[in-house]
C-alpha cells in the first residue's frame, strides 16, 4: 500500500464489494456468514482493474486483525466470515446504497416514509447515535425524533433495528400529506 489515503479507499472497495454481495442475495436478512475468498478477490478486481491480488490479501488480513472479518480454510477453501462489528458496517453501506439508489431511479408517487422514535432519556447516547444514523442514511430531519424518505423503505428500517440499539424504539408510518412539504420536496430534489 503506498499511503493510508489509498488503503482505506482499499478498505472501503472492500465493504462496498460485501455491500453488493448482500444486496445481491436481496438483503432480506443478515449477510450470509461467508464468502469464499476466490469470489470475493474475483468481484473486487472486476470493480477496479488497478487492485493487485496482493494489495487486496493485504487489506483483507489487516481486516481480520481488527475483528472486522475471519479468514478461515474450511473445505479445501479459503472463506471469509463477516464479525458482528463487519457486519453492522456493511449492512449501513448496503442500506445507504440502496437509499441513493432509490433517490436516484425511482419515481415520486407522493407519498412520505417516516420514522419516529422516543428512546429513554437514560439512554440518550443510543437516541443520537440514532439520530446521526439516520442523516447518515439520507433521511430528511422533520423535527429532533422524525425523519423522513420519499420512496418505501420498510425493509431497510427493519433492518436498521437489528442492527442499530436505539432503533428498537422506532416506529414506521406512510403518510400522504404532510406540513411544509415543498421544503421537503426540494431536500429530495423531487
Amino acid at each position: 500500500m503506498a499511503n493510508k489515503k489509498e488503503y482505506g479507499k482499499m478498505v472501503k472497495k472492500i465493504i462496498d464489494v460485501f455491500a453488493d454481495l448482500l444486496i445481491a442475495t436481496k438483503i432480506s436478512y443478515l449477510p450470509s456468514p461467508y464468502y469464499t475468498l476466490g469470489k470475493f478477490i474475483k468481484a473486487l478486481l472486476e470493480e477496479d482493474k488497478s487492485l493487485s491480488k496482493k494489495q487486496i490479501k493485504k487489506a483483507l488480513y489487516d481486516l481480520e486483525r481488527r475483528k472486522l472479518i475471519d479468514i478461515v480454510e474450511k473445505d479445501n477453501e479459503v472463506k471469509i466470515y463477516l464479525k458482528e462489528k463487519g457486519k453492522e458496517k456493511v449492512i449501513t453501506r448496503s442500506i445507504k446504497l440502496l437509499l441513493d439508489y432509490k433517490k436516484k431511479e425511482k419515481r415520486w408517487d407522493g407519498r412520505w416514509f417516516i420514522v419516529f422514535f422516543d428512546v429513554p432519556e437514560l439512554e440518550r447516547n443510543k437516541r443520537d447515535y440514532l439520530r446521526k444514523y439516520l442523516l447518515r442514511l439520507g433521511f430528511y430531519p422533520y423535527q429532533k425524533s422524525v425523519y423522513i424518505f420519499p420512496f418505501e423503505c420498510k425493509k431497510e428500517v427493519k433492518l436498521i433495528k437489528e442492527i442499530v440499539e436505539g432503533a428498537k424504539y422506532m416506529r414506521y408510518i406512510v403518510a400522504t400529506e404532510i406540513e411544509e412539504e415543498e421544503k421537503i420536496k426540494k431536500y429530495f430534489n423531487l
